[in-house]
């Protein structure tokens, strides 16, 4: 009688997953998952458990959520995430990490999102197939199509992804296309160049090294004069008086913010270098904001 019964069970289970509605399952998962993005453990274990849930037919349904219909935020996130856009990137990335969890069937969905026309989308499944690829699933061919796509990715596309694939550390292909498009943004762009510099470094440190002087030029301001901080993302304000003034969507100072970073950075590298040191010296007894003299005297304390 005891295997019977099991089998009825089980039966009974199996007849209750396949009659799981998808179509409210799915925005089901979706904020269930969002509302849990302030807590990133919970966050993807709450993917992975939906992923599970809901089996692989729910995969092409998660592209109606992307943008044609946007879900309510839920409660606990309430009062926060308030600004333009700001949810529906929440939901999308609820979407891509419940995506993720099915590793390599994702894949050929992946591929149609990043590879095809231009949108929000597109990084956040580059940045889905990254992670598989560091993980070891298809990893050649993922990085061997990602590179020879990324040239013609628009830019909003484009940096982040470089970011994305040097996670895959000591990858050579990887290496070459970050340090190519390094020394390309080095004649037009030098911000560009240090987020690629960064990111090369994050990949293959010994190759990053040999271009460590392009830190202490930029660490100098050589390339940034006349440069408007709205260039790079800095919000314009005019007080009373008419005088124009930025700052950073987080509050950071802008006030000598790129020197800052680079010289920060060849620091790290080279903490006895007496040029970087000067720098450092003067930022930190003159600069007119405490929280950079603040940062300044915690990473010299801390190497």
């Amino acid at each position: 009688m005891k295997f019977f019964s099991f089998g009825r069970k089980k039966e009974e289970t199996d007849a209750k997953i396949d009659k799981i509605d998808l179509d409210t399952a799915v925005p089901e998962a979706i904020l269930s998952v969002g509302g849990l993005y302030d807590q990133q453990e919970s966050f993807t274990e709450e993917a992975r458990k939906w992923a599970g849930m809901l089996g692989g037919e729910a995969l092409p349904l998660f592209r109606n959520y992307f943008f044609g219909s946007t879900l309510q935020k839920p409660d606990s996130l309430a009062g926060k995430y308030e600004g333009l856009g700001d949810w529906l990137h929440i939901q999308q990335d609820a979407i891509f990490e419940i995506i993720y969890h099915y590793k390599e069937k994702a894949i050929p969905m992946l591929y149609d999102v990043a590879f095809g026309v231009y949108d929000w989308t597109q990084y956040k499944a580059v940045r889905v197939l990254t992670r598989l690829a560091a993980e070891g699933i298809q990893t050649d061919r993922i990085v061997e199509d990602i590179v020879s796509h990324v040239d013609d990715f628009r830019y909003e596309a484009q940096m982040p992804t470089f970011y994305y694939l040097s996670s895959l550390k000591g990858n050579e292909k990887v290496a070459s296309l970050l340090e190519r498009h390094f020394l390309e943004n080095l004649e037009y762009d030098p911000i560009d160049a240090f987020d690629l510099f960064a990111s090369l470094y994050r990949c293959s440190p010994d190759t990053a090294r040999k271009h460590e002087d392009f830190l202490k030029v930029l660490a100098r301001g050589e390339g940034l004069e006349g440069r408007s901080p709205l260039l790079d993302g800095a919000i314009g304000t005019t007080d009373e008086q008419g005088h124009q003034e930025y700052h950073w969507p987080d509050g950071e100072p802008v006030e000598e913010h790129h020197q800052i970073r680079a010289a920060s950075f060849y620091y790290q590298l080279n903490p006895e270098d007496e040029e970087i040191n000067r720098l450092l010296d003067r930022w930190e007894k003159q600069h007119p904001e405490d929280q950079v003299r603040e940062y300044i005297r915690e990473l010299r304390e801390r190497i």
